[in-house]
């Protein structure tokens, strides 16, 4: 069993500069990798967020948080991968919503994400790294 023991926001950064009344058509993207502990059986998830406007309005928010999860001897990575994420993501969209609402953007919810571990890999780093985070 997957269990959070703690999590932190390592970066938040916000723009918006987009003009009062403007409609913005918002876009998230999001990049997720656990580092594991297997002697100790914990593992660090690292999440980096994005949200852009997909016309180009000035208005960009990009964070990453970093939490610490336990687990039991017979989870599987994939299942551990995706555990971890679904326990992390609540705080992540709090995160998100009160950020937004500080930049006079409220109610900003962004949608529930769940990954699917038939699509996680584990223990092979990407060669090239092709992510707009970076």
């Amino acid at each position: 069993m997957v269990q959070l023991r703690g999590y932190k926001l390592n970066k938040l950064e916000v723009e918006n500069r987009v003009k009062p009344g403007v409609q913005l058509k918002l876009q998230n993207q999001v990049k997720y990798n656990v580092n594991y502990m297997d002697d100790a059986k914990r593992c660090v998830g690292i999440v980096e967020f994005r949200i852009t406007d997909s016309d180009l309005n000035p208005f960009e928010m990009r964070l990453e948080m970093a939490a610490e999860f336990s687990f039991d001897e017979g989870d599987e990575k994939p299942d551990i991968h995706t555990q971890s994420f679904d326990q992390l993501f609540p705080f992540l969209r709090m995160t998100v919503n009160n950020a937004a609402s500080l930049t006079g953007l409220p109610g900003l919810m962004i949608p529930i994400m769940h990954l699917n571990k038939d699509t996680v890999t584990v223990g092979k780093p990407q060669e090239t790294e092709k992510s707009p985070l970076n």
